[in-house]
């Protein structure tokens, strides 16, 4: 019998997406840090505590996030008009391609980055223009001026770009930002701006949202926020622009316990700031650790870090087998070679350290 064809976007043999029925085993008794999510304990008593205090309704009831939204909008200093909820940062996201994108219109994205922009592309037959960051002695480059010179020749419908992007940990300073921020108005194009790692780059242009009707900057809870498993998120865009994004959001743009969850944690910001901070030292402990030790690092923003343990690495790699699990290769030119390792607080992080160590000596 025949059947209904996709859309031949949807059908096209290079959208490949992961097996969805089979999952990638993470033994509780082994760190981890390989997916850049908050595994702060602190922080995680701090959910732990306001999970416990969510009345029961929230498990059988339909979602009702008005509140939230005003919260969130509080916490901006934004109005809720200015505002969507997403399933994650990567939910606000799809909506941008759902409510702009056509067959062939031009996407601007770097490479590597978020892989979903590259999905997304893909399933709504968008023409991609990936920028690649190349290779350096100080990590990945790309040029504020190869982004505007690309936007002026390829004229995109969309430009997207994560500030801290990832995998990289590279970053755009605010003028850089308003100047590729800024060309993409000029030549009609939605400015997608991903801040899923604020607070650990604490410089943001979500203030810019009510200057350049264009611009929408998502969020992420994933991170900073230790909410991973709630996927919830949120963009940030003019109101014209937030109530366009408003017409293609599902029903329910979250699930009642992620807002409720949310909702309450919005009033510990400051226990969310604190596990940033314990983060970022720990970062700073390990990075130092590494380059004393003799090895190359990468002192890139967000909550990751990278070292290249060169001649080391398959030795190093059997020994951190039981105690940690990493990123630890990267296909791409511009990080090969070295490890990815989410952040952590300096007491998570010496095991690893003093094995690595252990390494070296008995080498």
């Amino acid at each position: 019998m025949n059947t209904t064809a996709p859309r031949a976007s949807v059908s096209n043999s290079a959208l490949i997406r992961p097996n969805w029925t089979s999952s990638e085993e993470r033994k509780p008794d082994v760190l981890w840090l390989d997916k850049n999510e908050n595994i702060d304990p602190v922080l995680a008593g701090v959910v732990q505590e306001v999970l416990s205090k969510i009345p029961l309704e929230s498990l059988s009831s339909y979602p009702d996030a008005a509140n939230l939204y005003r919260k969130i909008a509080d916490y901006l200093n934004l109005s809720p008009t200015n505002l969507l909820l997403g399933a994650g940062s990567d939910g606000v996201i799809r909506s941008v391609f759902e409510a702009y994108i056509n067959p062939d219109d031009v996407v601007i994205h770097t490479q590597p980055t978020f892989a979903m922009y590259a999905v997304y592309c893909r399933m709504h037959g968008a023409d991609a223009h990936p920028l690649a960051y190349r290779p350096s002695n100080s990590g990945p480059v790309l040029s504020v001026t190869n982004i505007v010179d690309a936007i002026k020749s390829v004229s995109p419908k969309l430009v997207c770009l994560p500030n801290p992007d990832s995998p990289t940990g590279t970053v755009f300073s605010m003028d850089e930002m308003r100047s590729i921020i800024e060309a993409a108005g000029d030549a009609g194009a939605i400015m997608l701006v991903d801040e899923a790692y604020y607070p650990f780059h604490s410089e943001t242009v979500l203030p810019w949202v009510v200057d350049y009707p264009h611009l929408i900057v998502t969020r992420s809870t994933g991170k900073a926020w230790g909410l991973a498993g709630f996927r919830i998120g949120y963009g940030a865009a003019s109101k014209d622009l937030a109530a366009i994004l408003h017409k293609v959001r599902p029903m329910y743009e979250a699930n009642t316990l992620a807002v409720a969850v949310f909702e309450r944690m919005l009033d510990h910001a400051d226990d969310m700031l604190a596990s940033v901070a314990r983060l970022e030292k720990g970062k700073g402990t390990f990075l130092d650790a590494m380059e004393e030790i003799g090895f190359q690092t990468l002192r890139g923003k967000g909550n990751f870090l990278h070292v290249s343990f060169g001649s080391k690495a398959s030795e190093i790699h059997r020994a951190l087998e039981n105690l940690v699990y990493y990123r630890k290769d990267f296909d791409d030119p511009c990080l090969r070679g070295f490890s990815r390792f989410s952040s952590a607080t300096p007491e998570q992080l010496v095991p690893i350290i003093t094995r690595i160590r252990q390494v070296m000596q008995e080498s």
